[in-house]
């Protein structure tokens, strides 16, 4: 019965959590969603390295593209010297395709990493490499995703890997309703509000967020329980 109740708590789960189906079926097949690559990493099992250099090195071929985007854009306000703002903005944009750029050598340097050791060579992993193996860059599942991970959650592993993702989820919607708190009291201490009061729409947000955050974090209790009891 509790395997049944995460199932069903995971779509909405989702839901709340803003996942973006369309840019999720956009990725490479190869990329993993976020609790995907937790249930992989730390993993000794050949496939398991064989399917995260692939991971990694499908990450890295989307930042070098992200790269090439920013270079361009970099060309392109630098050679309009005439426009407000043009020479700070192709500032910006090589920096970020400078930090792209970067973040796409060191993933390739991690897929190798884990090729190596799905091959059975020995290997030391790059350095800068454990954000990209904690999650960076790797995208939130979808509702459907999600709800076939918590359906087939048999380890100790998979349910951390779910227990952690929740608590993620946990932690975002309860900094939105700081946030939209925050709003609230601003509009009500401001004298020139005209019209509806924007305050209300607020607390609603606030509330929702509550909401969402207390689901999420209900929901990752239940896959430390699971998980400690695995």
């Amino acid at each position: 019965m509790k395997r049944t109740h995460l199932v069903s708590l995971a779509v909405p789960l989702a839901l709340l959590a803003g996942v973006a189906t369309a840019a999720a079926q956009a990725r490479p097949p190869e990329v993993l969603n976020v609790i995907e690559l937790r249930q992989l990493v730390g993993s000794a099992e050949p496939g398991d390295h064989a399917r995260l250099g692939a991971h990694f090195a499908g990450l890295a071929q989307q930042y070098a593209e992200e790269a090439a985007r920013h270079t361009a854009m970099s060309k392109a306000f630098g050679g309009n010297p005439n426009r407000v703002g043009a020479v700070s903005a192709s500032t910006h944009c090589a920096r970020l395709a400078r930090l792209s750029a970067e973040s796409a050598t060191t993933l390739r340097e991690l897929a190798t990493h884990h090729e190596r050791l799905a091959a059975g060579v020995p290997s030391t992993a790059p350095a800068n490499g454990a954000r990209f193996e904690h999650g960076e860059g790797a995208p939130a599942p979808t509702d459907q995703e999600l709800a076939a991970l918590a359906a087939r959650a048999r380890t100790p592993a998979d349910h951390r890997a779910l227990a952690e993702y929740f608590q993620t989820v946990a932690a975002r919607h309860t900094a939105d309703a700081e946030a939209h708190s925050r709003m609230a009291q601003a509009y009500r201490g401001s004298a020139n509000r005209r019209g509806g009061d924007p305050a209300v729409h607020c607390d609603r947000l606030v509330t929702l967020s509550r909401e969402a955050a207390a689901e999420a974090r209900a929901a990752a209790a239940e896959h430390n329980q699971l998980a400690n009891v695995g």
